[in-house]
């Protein structure tokens, strides 16, 4: 029997989604519902402004169902669309994490969500389909209208006893964000990473009841310096896994040509000073430009960590900024625990190609492959990813390249 291993955009497992020519799109979050069915949350829009939608798979990822829309594209009011999907499946319902725009021409939102009582086959807020839930948020310094959080990477549930790992007793849902600057050139932008923290959305019957915390405490989320302005902040999009030991570890994007890490001893209240991943402690940084790091946590105490191998300046790229040349090709590396206390706690495997857009519509300006997921799924692995800003596949993965 073939396995369909690829590690090109042009040998998919499948085609998920084509926006087209005049539009781009790119991946929110992927889960597999409790009625087993393979959901992806999906933007699509202009870079600026967007809509949700998700789509259906019953057979793992061969084929999948139409769209549907969180808010239809001609329903949305001018400056109020919606970006981001944060995926959260539950027994009775899946809840649907978003960010909303109060402005025209804005990268960033207030956060709100969704619900789908049918699995995934429709969406609604508290006046039915077409509307949204709100969820209320401290303010932050950098977000005094409470106008700039980013909302681009997986809630995570967390277990204060991890003996008891799949007990809602002990259970508590994390979502990871950022709250942000909102100027136009990305390089401007500054953002500190915030934590939410949930202990009855896995519970709560009535949507309307469920509520967070913030972590830290306004007015400052967690600092990530950046190196050509060390007083600023900016990290992003913070990747959360729990380890063996019960502490949470964390991965951003930065703008230092590297990822950077921290670490919480307390389920997400209080957080290490960031610093840069290296492949171990005291070794070589792992490289990566200001774009998605997506880390996901495999059997046996593996980690996946997808970045690009590169400081920015890939492919002509001027910095890690350079958003439309730099974000190719995605290499995998595999963590493993180190037992370490006071240090990084994981080390990383040698860098493996995971997936490239070598010929891959060469006639698409924007080279991006970094928006996506990783999969493990009854001991096969899966990379979705986001091709050229356009298309959505997702390639089926060879289980050499995270051993």
């Amino acid at each position: 029997m073939e396995d369909n291993y690829s590690t090109s955009a042009l040998k998919p497992y499948s085609v998920i989604d084509d926006a087209g020519p005049e539009h781009g799109q790119y991946i929110n979050s992927f889960c597999i519902t409790k009625q087993g069915t393979w959901l992806i949350s999906v933007t699509i829009g202009h870079s600026r402004w967007g809509t949700t939608y998700t789509r259906r798979s019953v057979d793992r990822g061969k084929t999948w169902e139409d769209r549907v829309y969180v808010i239809e594209p001609g329903k949305l009011e001018p400056g109020k669309t919606i970006e981001m999907g944060q995926l959260l499946p539950l027994e009775d319902k899946i809840y649907q994490f978003h960010i909303q725009h109060t402005r025209v021409d804005t990268r960033f939102g207030e956060l709100r969500y969704t619900v789908s009582y049918d699995d995934g086959r429709s969406w609604e807020g508290p006046e039915g389909p077409g509307s949204l839930y709100s969820l209320e948020t401290p303010t932050y310094e950098l977000s005094p209208q409470r106008d700039g959080w980013h909302l681009m990477a997986p809630g995570i549930t967390i277990y204060s006893d991890m003996s008891q790992a799949g007990s809602s007793a002990y259970a508590e849902w994390l979502l990871p964000m950022n709250v942000s600057t909102d100027p136009l050139p990305l390089s401007e932008i500054r953002s500190e990473l915030v934590f939410a923290i949930s202990r009855n959305v896995l519970t709560a019957e009535d949507p309307a009841e469920i509520t967070f915390q913030f972590y830290p405490p306004p007015p400052h989320g967690v600092k990530v310096p950046l190196e050509s302005a060390p007083a600023e902040s900016l990290g992003q999009e913070p990747q959360v896994v729990q380890l063996s030991d019960g502490r949470l570890f964390s991965v951003c994007r930065t703008g230092n040509g590297c990822i950077y890490y921290t670490v919480s001893e307390d389920l997400g209240r209080n957080w290490r000073e960031a610093r840069p991943l290296c492949y171990f402690e005291g070794g070589p940084r792992i490289l990566h430009p200001n774009c998605p790091c997506p880390l996901t946590k495999l059997s046996g105490n593996r980690y996946a960590l997808l970045f690009c191998n590169n400081d920015g300046t890939a492919f002509g790229g001027a910095d890690p900024f350079d958003h439309t040349k730099n974000r190719q090709p995605v290499y995998i590396t595999i963590g493993r625990e180190t037992g370490s206390k006071e240090g990084q706690p994981l080390a990383f495997s040698e860098p493996r190609l995971l997936c490239s857009i070598e010929g891959f519509h060469p006639e698409q300006h924007w080279r991006d492959l970094t928006y996506g997921f990783f999969l493990e799924d009854q001991g096969e692995y899966y990379h979705f990813y986001n091709a050229v800003w356009r298309f959505v596949q997702v390639n089926k993965v060879d289980p050499k390249l995270v051993e």
